[in-house]
């Protein structure tokens, strides 16, 4: 199991690189209280339960948008999983697809 501090820390790695090197549609944030970074209103990388680097977009998030992020993961041996879309309630909640199923959108 991984600390909070390594989760952290490598979640920062990743942000200080991602400004680095490239410039994501909407940018990315580092929000070290919710231990995630946020990029652009398209996409999320977070710690799942089993602290696995999980990679989640938006429903509608465009596909090269995805793609080029996952590349600059992969060319930065970043070991991630890509998860499950979500989309944004009218609560400001994010809601992931499988939640979704049987409700229609």
């Amino acid at each position: 199991m991984l600390t909070a501090e390594e989760k952290q820390r490598q979640l920062r790695r990743i942000y200080d690189l991602a400004r680095e090197a490239v410039v994501f549609e909407g940018g990315i944030t580092f929000q070290d209280d919710a231990e995630m970074l946020i990029v652009g209103n398209w996409a999320l990388l977070a710690y799942d339960e089993e602290d696995a680097l999980a990679l989640s977009f938006h429903l509608d998030a465009h596909p090269v948008d995805v793609a080029r992020l996952a590349r600059f993961l992969v060319e930065h041996e970043v070991d991630f999983l890509l998860y499950e879309a979500f989309i944004v309630n009218e609560h400001d909640e994010i809601v992931f697809e499988s939640d979704l199923e049987g409700r229609g959108r």
